[in-house]
């Protein structure tokens, strides 16, 4: 008489491969979750980094040599390193501004997370 059914060793490697690939969806799934909050992190960095060219060229802010200062903004605490180089025209300026994540628990500036270009031109006035 024959026995309908699974033996034991193959019940165990069935669940020996459901278990791998169990382990590799999870994995995928929180490298998922991870690359997600990297790219929002990201996002709000850049939103910080273009604020400041607009507070500059709003202030007709001229930045010369450097400057550092942490902001909060989006949720976060940011810092922000600006920097100032000449050009070929006496007038206008090349400002790079690094945005980093700041962690104000331990005071240390963490990974910078934007960095933005811009040139820094000066406002023409319109008299009437």
């Amino acid at each position: 008489m024959k026995s309908k059914g699974f033996t034991l060793i193959e019940v165990v490697v069935a669940l020996a491969i459901f278990a791998v690939a169990a382990m590799a969806l999870t994995k995928v799934a929180m490298q998922y979750t991870q690359s997600t909050a990297n790219s929002i992190l990201r996002t709000k960095a850049q939103f910080v980094a273009q604020n400041q060219v607009a507070l500059m060229e709003i202030n007709r802010e001229q930045l010369t040599g450097t400057q550092s200062e942490q902001i909060t903004s989006q949720g976060q605490t940011w810092q922000v390193d600006k920097k100032s180089e000449s050009t070929i025209s006496p007038n206008v300026k090349k400002i790079e501004i690094q945005i980093s994540l700041y962690n104000p628990d331990n005071n240390k500036v963490e990974a910078g997370i934007s960095h933005t270009v811009f040139f820094n031109y000066p406002q023409q006035t319109t008299e009437s």
